[in-house]
Order: structure tokens, then C-alpha cells, then sequence
């Protein structure tokens, strides 16, 4: 039998329950797949304890079950997850396509629809987990793509500064940025911004 991608065992769970009444089910099918329980919040008892909660807690995984996700909770966990991201499983009742971008956008990582056979809990929770790999995937990926870009444009400045000053063509300014940096030990970047700070300070005010 293949090993799962993403093993169960040991995976801290906290199980927000707004009333549902499944969280005895939850909880002997959590042990059975070997997950450790951390906290069952009672959302109707403290609606307003989520993001406290979590930061208390540290899970590894938020399950949310609930009839359906009010604006409130779906604002915590928006929150919570800005501070902390981490995977989410949200188990409603029901749902309208509005709530489901919300809960999306909010930071869930998968949704289940009509209540949660137990049977169902361990691929969800598999699921869960791997969409939110992805999703940090992406966005590690959309990060490093935002940085380059914002480090070329401050060595294309840095050689528009390096051509001005000192009467350089495209190459000879690039070349002399580059020598600078691997004298100083730096990025390319970094001597970039360096040059374009010196640059604005001796500039006269006009």
C-alpha cells in the first residue's frame, strides 16, 4: 500500500464547532486516524474566540464545522491565518457560491458540502493539506518573482546613475555594478539601492 503524502498521525488538529454536534464523531474518527485532538472550541459558547485560540493552541490544522460561514468567523479566520497560515477544513451545511469565494479568500484550504461522513475525514484532511502546500507554493513563488523584479528595477536605476555620472555605455555601467558587488561582498541589488540612496542624498534640491 502507497505511503500518504501528507501522514495523519500525529497531525494537531483544533475543531472549531459552531453548534453542529458532530464533534463526538469527529473526535473517535480523528483517533482513529491517529490525529491529536488539541482543543474542541465551542464557537457558539465563544464566537469570538477563534484567532485566540489558535495562537494559544498552535494546531497544525483548523477544522471548522458549522451550518454555514457567518462574516464574523470568516473575519477571524481571515485574520488568524494573515498572522499564521496553516490548513484549513471547512465543513458547512450549506453554502452559497458568495461564501464559498469568501471562505477561499479567507484562507480555507478545502470545503465539504452536506455535513461530513466520517469516513470522508481522513481524504479531506489529505486534501486540506496539500492545497495548502500548494497554495504557499504559489505564493513563495509569486514573492520571489515580485522580489526580481523590484531588484532589476533598482539595477536598471543604479546603471542609468553609473551612465549619467560617469559617461558609461549600458555595459561598462552594468560591469562596474558588478564589480562593485563582488568586491563588496554584496547582491547586485544591494549595491544598486546603495548607489541610488548616495545618488538622491548629493543631488541638489531643486
Amino acid at each position: 500500500m502507497d505511503t500518504p503524502p501528507f501522514p495523519l498521525p500525529g497531525l494537531r488538529v483544533l475543531l472549531a464547532d459552531a453548534g453542529q454536534r458532530r464533534s463526538p464523531v469527529i473526535r473517535l474518527e480523528l483517533i482513529r486516524l491517529r490525529c491529536q485532538l488539541v482543543d474542541v472550541l465551542d464557537l457558539v459558547a465563544e464566537p469570538d474566540a477563534l484567532a485566540l485560540t489558535l495562537a494559544r493552541q498552535a494546531p497544525e490544522l483548523l477544522l471548522i464545522d458549522c451550518e454555514q460561514p457567518t462574516p464574523a468567523l470568516l473575519a477571524q479566520l481571515s485574520e488568524a491565518q494573515a498572522r499564521q497560515p496553516r490548513p484549513v477544513l471547512l465543513v458547512a451545511e450549506q453554502m452559497s457560491s458568495a461564501q464559498m469565494r469568501a471562505a477561499l479568500q479567507a484562507g480555507v484550504s478545502a470545503l465539504q458540502l452536506a455535513g461530513l461522513p466520517p469516513q470522508r475525514l481522513g481524504a479531506l484532511l489529505q486534501l486540506a493539506l496539500a492545497r495548502f502546500e500548494h497554495d504557499q507554493a504559489l505564493h513563495a513563488e509569486l514573492r520571489h518573482t515580485q522580489t526580481q523584479l523590484a531588484e532589476r528595477k533598482l539595477v536598471e536605476r543604479a546603471r542609468g546613475i553609473l551612465m549619467r555620472e560617469q559617461g558609461l555605455d549600458e555595459e561598462a555601467a552594468f560591469q562596474r555594478l558588478r564589480q562593485l558587488a563582488m568586491t563588496g561582498g554584496q547582491t547586485l541589488a544591494s549595491v544598486a539601492s546603495r548607489l541610488i540612496d548616495a545618488d538622491q542624498l548629493l543631488r541638489p534640491r531643486q
